[in-house]
């Protein structure tokens, strides 16, 4: 028998968590690139579906307050078809993982350690990882309050830079929906709704673990709505720097857009600054995905999740490698084929499906308490 959530995080930890977690490697790839010059509002409008959904979850949680995805699957589907339903989680989790720990890896080979194969990267990260892991959801939500000022920080003083280094062309915004709504809802679906926003599914199983989960939706809401303004900003910078068409193309367009700064002959080449605090966002992306998986372990098989840490973290390490074959073939699969085959399921069809029986459920067990009483 597993003994109930004995770690806790703060409501503000918990803000800080979905605010690096959605800047994540989205800041990274880039997003919203369909919709050209406004990807932008692309971008707000997909954090109304963000917070349309973080509500949902929380709602989830709150009528089986204290459990996670996983037992909210056991409450609803009993025990042995639970476990079906918790294995193809326990997967996606994985899966995506090993996905973002990739995107780091291609981000460092090609921006600083260029001559350092890619398995080195994504094994030593990964070591990073497993013992923050190891040491609980309390040391990731303590070192999230660290990466928060430097991320933070730095892309709001990455648009300054541009800014006052003369290279925005504001023009580059207009004409605002010159092929009207069509490129923006292109965007929005299945892009933007599942990556980063509809991904907060993992805080299915961060939120039980709230010392104060009463605020834990408001301060949830509040996360996804600010983090979706600084994605906004963030494009908005990209765009008026490299134009909507250079965005596209480029491979990580806030990279090129900082190779731009030249501020008095001083403040130049600042990406490789930005490399490194990028990192601390996909750091935490990758360890929450794999937390929420080895939680997922560690209800299915009754150990603790920790047993399970070294070496999943070992399989996620060799599946980011082995995942695909370079980094174009990366980036297609992570257009086509996960948005539609495993985004959508399992982001906003599942969970849609799971509520009509978790409220069924809980109101059948209310009035059989209320009948015993």
């Amino acid at each position: 028998m597993i003994p109930k959530l004995t770690e806790k995080i703060s409501l503000w930890q918990l803000f800080i968590l979905i605010f690096v977690f959605e800047m994540g490697s989205a800041v990274v790839v880039g997003i919203g690139n369909d919709a050209k010059q406004d990807a932008w509002i692309a971008i707000l409008l997909s954090t109304g579906i963000g917070i349309a959904m973080i509500i949902l979850y929380n709602f989830m949680l709150k009528k089986r307050e204290g459990c996670n995805l996983f037992e909210i699957l056991e409450f609803c589907f009993g025990k042995y078809v639970s476990k079906v339903f918790s294995i193809l989680y326990i997967i996606y989790f994985f899966y995506i993982a090993s996905r973002i720990l990739r995107d780091f890896g291609e981000l460092i080979v090609s921006t600083i350690f260029e001559i350092t194969p890619i398995e080195i990267l994504s094994i030593t990260i990964m070591l990073v990882i497993v013992y923050m892991l190891y040491l609980g959801i309390e040391v990731l939500g303590r070192t999230s309050e660290i990466f928060l000022p430097y991320v933070f920080s730095f892309i709001v003083l990455v648009g300054f830079f541009i800014l006052f280094s003369g290279e925005m062309e504001f023009d580059n915004l207009f004409p605002i929906m010159a092929d009207g709504f069509g490129p923006v809802l292109k965007a929005i679906f299945p892009s933007l709704m599942t990556f980063p926003f509809g991904e907060l599914i993992t805080f299915m199983v961060i939120i039980p673990y709230v010392s104060n989960f009463k605020y834990a939706n408001k301060v949830s809401i509040f996360s996804v709505a600010f983090s979706g303004f600084m994605l906004a900003f963030t494009s908005i910078i990209l765009i008026t720097t490299l134009g909507p068409e250079m965005k596209t193309r480029a491979t990580f367009p806030l990279l090129s857009a900082a190779r731009e700064i030249s501020l008095l002959r001083f403040i130049e080449r600042v990406d490789l600054v930005i490399v490194f605090v990028v990192m601390f966002g996909i750091i935490v992306k990758v360890s929450i995905f794999f937390f929420a998986g080895l939680k997922g372990l560690e209800h299915v098989f009754s150990i603790p999740y920790r047993m399970f840490i070294f070496p999943i973290g070992t399989i996620i390490a060799f599946t980011s490698i082995t995942v695909s074959h370079n980094f174009a073939e990366h980036i297609e699969e992570g257009l086509v084929f996960v948005p539609f085959y495993l985004h959508i399921p399992f982001q906003y069809i599942f969970p849609m499906l799971i509520l009509p029986i978790l409220l069924w459920k809980t109101r059948r067990k209310d009035k059989k308490v209320g009948t015993d009483e």
